[in-house]
């Protein structure tokens, strides 16, 4: 009996990826493959299996009857997506985990988070360039405006909050990330993204009767910048949080400095949240 052969094209338009993201797990040795006249070739029956090892790991959702989920093969998977700018793959990745059982929420910190971290990481070494960096966060802009839904609230309102980035960064996913978290804990959101000055902060805080102030911070921040963004919320409780956030600068302002966006949630809910 004889088994088909198909280009490494073929294998990845059946898969519907990039033919990049079809070559990483060749490399990586998802995908079996070999070469035959200087071209790499997969056979129909390595491709079926490859196609049940996927529908196996990424169909059955946590906590399940005797199910996993392997969130770093999806992060590995997402990363290949976004550094190989494609786009129509990484949405698919996120809609099959969600429709096993993820919320979005754990998409954003399990899933989004930590490839976007490695994308960042790749561009600090210079792996790769800031137009496959920024490619790659508005792939994950797209398809978080996709999952806003998931995180809107019925209910009484908890509170008032103000989210942005800190003044200086171009890249608002985290406090776009932050935005919703709170959304969905019931909180009146005003999200102002990034590059807000902070006189504009300050006049904004004026208008809007805000509970509290929660700053995304991705970079390194000179210790002026704290004290600045203490002074425009003007007693206004600030939270700032993110991989740039220093504690030993934050504290003695009194700004109160939190890891990630369900600590925060668990932080306001304790001490500003309504009924």
């Amino acid at each position: 009996m004889t088994d088909d052969l198909l280009t490494l094209q073929e294998a990845a338009d059946e898969l519907k990826v990039h033919y990049m993201t079809a070559y990483r797990w060749v490399r990586r040795g998802d995908l079996e493959a070999f070469k035959a006249g200087g071209r790499l070739r997969v056979r129909r029956s390595a491709l079926d299996e490859y196609v049940v090892a996927r529908r196996v790991d990424t169909g059955v959702g946590a906590g399940r009857s005797g199910g996993r989920r392997d969130w770093s093969v999806h992060i590995g998977r997402l990363h290949d997506g976004l550094r190989d700018g494609d786009a129509e793959a990484c949405k698919e990745l996120v809609q099959t985990v969600i429709g096993d059982g993820a919320t979005a929420g754990e998409v954003y910190t399990k899933l989004m988070t930590p490839a976007l971290h490695r994308i960042g990481e790749e561009w600090s070494t210079g792996e790769i360039n800031v137009a496959v960096e920024h490619r790659a966060t508005s792939i994950c802009t797209g398809i978080m405006g996709g999952l806003s839904d998931h995180f809107r609230r019925a209910g009484p309102r908890r509170g008032v909050a103000v989210t942005l980035t800190a003044p200086g960064e171009e890249h608002g996913i985290a406090s776009t990330m932050v935005a919703d978290f709170l959304r969905g804990s019931g909180w009146e959101v005003h999200h102002l993204g990034t590059q807000v000055p902070l006189e504009d902060l300050r006049t904004f805080l004026t208008i809007v009767s805000a509970d509290v102030v929660c700053v995304s911070v991705g970079m390194p921040l000179d210790a002026t910048m704290y004290q600045g963004l203490a002074e425009a919320c003007n007693g206004v409780q600030l939270i700032m949080g993110g991989q740039g956030t220093d504690l030993s600068i934050a504290e003695p302002l009194g700004i109160t400095v939190l890891d990630d966006p369900i600590e925060l949630v668990d932080h306001l809910d304790e001490n500003l949240g309504g009924e």
